[in-house]
């Protein structure tokens, strides 16, 4: 029994140590005027603002992109699917034919959607096969799948850098260009957070709010305000574009 014990305190004590590990991380949400910010005249104008997180990274990121096209199944064609591993891309390193690749590949296909981008290194594929976390991790996602006629928020950027990356001191010069991202974003609200990689539930036998899931859960429901779980974890509204 204090074999099996051993384990599990092990097997818990690199649970924790990996979801402990510390993130910069910035929330940015926006409302597109006429495009998009997945549109190339838009993304092209973000390529240069965030290249100096980019190079906070040791290795060039990996992008990763979830786009669909609707496809019919079944008898007569009576149902279709949105799958979003229907379009690909091949592997995709970062820099700005790639960046160009993703943002206008698809676009011209008849009930084209686009769900979102990952830019990571090490990917999501690796870190969860080997148990690690990001050095580098952005997304854009798309916040208006239902297509609401009126949305308030359809878009979003999310920033997440380790902390071991960057002096606390240097965020500021950083920060700068990320208001430039807020401005061809269209923010109506941007938080900032010092964050571990995922939170330990109320009930302190799981993990939660994961920075993998993206912007799930980091908006009140129909308010262009923070949920209560990330104003309880600490997030900081801060300046967004104009």
């Amino acid at each position: 029994m204090d074999f099996v014990r051993d384990i599990i305190n092990k097997v818990k004590g690199k649970i924790k140590d990996k979801n402990a590990e510390k993130y910069y991380s910035y929330y940015l949400f926006g409302l597109s005027v006429k495009k998009p910010i997945w549109d190339w005249e838009n993304w092209k104008k973000c390529i240069p603002l965030l290249q100096p997180i980019i190079g906070l990274s040791p290795e060039t990121p990996f992008i990763k992109s979830e786009q669909s096209i609707p496809i019919t199944y079944a008898k007569d064609d009576q149902f279709v699917s949105y799958n979003k591993g229907a379009l690909r891309f091949g592997r995709m390193i970062w820099n700005e034919k790639n960046n160009e690749k993703w943002t206008t590949k698809y676009v011209n296909e008849k009930g084209w959607t686009f769900f979102d981008t990952e830019i990571a290194f090490p990917t999501r594929s690796y870190c969860h096969k080997n148990g690690a976390n990001p050095l580098i991790f952005i997304t854009v996602e798309n916040q208006n799948l239902t297509k609401s006629d009126n949305p308030y928020i359809d878009q979003a950027v999310t920033i997440h850098i380790k902390t071991n990356l960057i002096e606390k001191s240097e965020l500021m010069e950083i920060e700068k260009y990320i208001d430039q991202i807020g401005d061809v974003l269209n923010c109506k609200i941007a938080g900032k957070i010092e964050r571990p990689t995922a939170y330990k539930s109320e009930l302190g036998i799981a993990y939660t709010d994961s920075l993998w899931d993206g912007t799930h859960g980091v908006l009140a429901p129909e308010d262009i305000d923070f949920s209560e779980n990330y104003k309880r974890y600490g997030i900081e509204k801060i300046k967004c574009g104009n």
